[in-house]
C-alpha cells in the first residue's frame, strides 16, 4: 500500500469568522486518491477580524495598510499550522486566504504565503482561484473535486448526493454514483453556487438584536415566520443562482432581507421568516439545478459549514428537502472542518498534476492549466 501524505489545508469563508485548519492523511495518487481528516483546529481572528472585514466590504486602505494585513494574517495562518500539524511532516499546505473581492474575472484572496513557509518547511500553495478565473471560469465553486474525494466512500449505491456548505454564500456539490472508469471518481461531479446565506442571517441578527448573529439560530426558534413574505423574499435571495452567477460583491440582497425582517411582528417573527427564506431558496436551486442538467435529484442532503450550527436553519431545510437531510459530520466529515480539507485535496491534486476545478461547476471555457500558486518548492532538506 502506498505510504500516507500528510497535507494541511486552511480556509476562512467570507463571513470572516475565524481560521479553520486541517490536516489530512491522504492515500494514492491523482483519482486513485482518499483523504481522511486527522487534526482540526478552529482559532478566532482576533484582531485582524475587523479589518478584514472592513476590506471586504470596500473599505478603503492604503498599499502599506493592505501589505501589512497580509502580512499580519500570513503570520496568524503560521502559528495556527504550528499548533494544528502534531510534528508530522508535511508534503505540502494549501492556503485559500481571504476573499476580499469575487467579482469575476476578477477576485482577491488575501494571503501573504512566506511566514507559511517558513513554519511549514514544504511547498505552500494560494491562489487556487486564479488558473479558473484566466480561463474564463468564475473560479468558484471550488470544491467539488475535494468532494468527490472526501465523499467517495458514501456514494455507491446512495443515487446523489448534495453537500451544501451553509456559509456565508451557500455553494452546493452534486455527487451522483462514480462510474468505473478508472478516473470515474470525478465523472458527473459538478457543483454551483446558490445563493446568500449567513450575510443575511448575520445582518438581520445584527439590526434586530444588536448581536454578530443568532447564537444557533435560538431566537429564530421562538418565532412564527409569515410565509407570503418569505416566499417573496426567496425569489431576490435566489436571483444570483438564476442569473447564473458566481455570488459576489454587495449583491447579497442584505438591506432587503432587513426590511423584511423589521416589517414582521417580532425580531422573533422577523429571523424565522428569513431563514424560511433562505432554506426554501436553497432546495430550490437544488432543485431547479438537477432537473436543468438531467441529473437525479438528491437522495441525500449532506450539510456542512457554519449554518449546520443554525438550528432554524436546518430545521427548515429538512422540512423542504425532499430526501434525508443530516450533517457531514455523520459521514466522518466535521461540518466546520471540510473547506479546509478541500484545500488540502485540491493542493494535492494540483501537485499531482490535475485540474482541480471542472467546466461544468465553474463555466470555464479554456483547458485546464496547473492550479495556484507555489512557494517554497526547492526548500533545501533541513530548513
Amino acid at each position: 500500500m502506498d505510504a500516507p501524505r500528510h497535507a494541511a489545508g486552511f480556509m476562512t469563508g467570507t463571513s470572516i469568522d475565524g481560521i479553520d485548519a486541517v490536516v489530512i492523511e491522504a492515500r494514492g495518487f491523482g483519482p486513485g486518491i482518499s483523504a481522511k481528516i486527522v487534526e482540526h483546529l478552529q482559532e478566532p481572528l482576533d484582531d485582524l477580524r475587523p479589518e478584514l472585514r472592513y476590506l471586504a466590504q470596500g473599505g478603503s486602505m492604503t498599499a502599506a495598510e493592505i501589505t501589512r494585513l497580509s502580512r499580519r494574517f500570513g503570520e496568524l495562518h503560521a502559528g495556527v499550522l504550528n499548533r494544528c500539524r502534531g510534528g508530522r511532516s508535511l508534503a505540502l499546505v494549501a492556503a485559500h486566504g481571504q476573499t476580499v473581492t469575487h467579482a469575476p474575472p476578477d477576485s482577491l484572496q488575501l494571503l501573504d504565503p512566506w511566514p507559511l513557509v517558513r513554519e511549514a518547511g514544504c511547498p505552500v500553495v494560494h491562489d487556487l482561484r486564479g488558473a479558473d478565473l484566466a480561463g474564463g471560469g468564475a473560479g468558484a465553486p471550488i470544491t467539488p473535486r475535494a468532494d468527490a474525494v472526501l465523499f467517495r466512500d458514501h456514494r455507491v449505491g446512495a443515487g446523489t448526493l448534495a453537500i451544501v456548505n451553509l456559509g456565508g454564500f451557500v455553494n452546493v456539490t452534486l455527487l451522483p454514483e462514480p462510474s468505473d472508469a478508472d478516473d470515474g471518481i470525478f465523472d458527473g461531479v459538478e457543483g454551483f453556487d446558490c445563493c446568500p446565506c449567513n450575510h443575511l442571517l448575520d445582518a438581520a441578527a445584527e439590526a434586530l438584536l444588536g448581536t454578530p448573529f443568532d447564537v444557533d439560530g435560538g431566537v429564530a426558534m421562538t418565532g412564527t415566520p409569515d410565509e407570503p413574505a418569505a416566499d417573496r423574499l426567496q425569489g431576490s435571495i435566489s436571483k444570483l443562482f438564476h442569473a447564473g452567477r458566481s455570488g459576489g460583491d454587495g449583491d447579497e440582497t442584505r438591506s432587503l432581507a432587513i426590511e423584511v425582517a423589521r416589517s414582521a411582528g417580532s425580531p422573533a417573527d422577523g429571523l424565522a421568516t428569513l431563514h424560511r427564506a433562505v432554506a426554501s431558496a436553497v432546495i430550490d436551486c437544488v432543485q431547479t439545478r438537477c432537473d436543468e442538467r438531467g441529473i437525479q435529484r438528491p437522495v441525500e442532503f449532506v450539510l456542512a459549514g457554519g449554518g449546520v450550527l443554525n438550528r432554524r436553519l436546518v430545521e427548515e431545510i429538512g422540512s423542504r428537502a425532499t430526501g434525508r437531510v443530516r450533517s457531514s459530520d455523520a459521514l466522518g466529515v466535521p461540518a466546520q472542518a471540510r473547506e479546509a480539507a478541500a484545500m488540502a485535496i485540491l493542493g494535492l491534486l494540483a501537485f499531482d498534476g490535475l485540474p482541480i476545478t471542472d467546466p461544468a461547476s465553474t463555466g470555464r471555457r479554456t483547458p485546464a492549466i496547473p492550479a495556484g500558486r507555489w512557494c517554497g518548492l526547492d526548500l533545501p532538506n533541513e530548513f
